[in-house]
């Protein structure tokens, strides 16, 4: 079962296709293909949470801006 998130008026798929504009057509071309339509992965990507700054930290290194003070000039 198809999800409409947008309508054809205001496709936001930034792809320059035959399709674009055409929810049916674009979703079935993506279905035969085994892939996401453009709108779903806005959908999933706005359905995400959002990053909080202790699970930004790369490797679980902690970073002080103090320690990079000398670099700065």
């Amino acid at each position: 079962m198809a999800i409409k998130i947008h309508n054809g008026k205001n496709c936001p798929c930034p792809a320059d296709c035959i399709r674009h504009g055409e929810c049916k057509k674009c979703i079935a071309f993506h279905r035969k293909r085994n892939e996401q339509t453009y709108c779903e992965y806005l959908k999933e990507k706005s359905e995400k949470k959002p990053v909080t700054p202790d699970e930004a930290i790369a490797g679980g290194k902690k970073l002080r801006l103090l320690d990079y003070g000398p670099c700065a000039g």
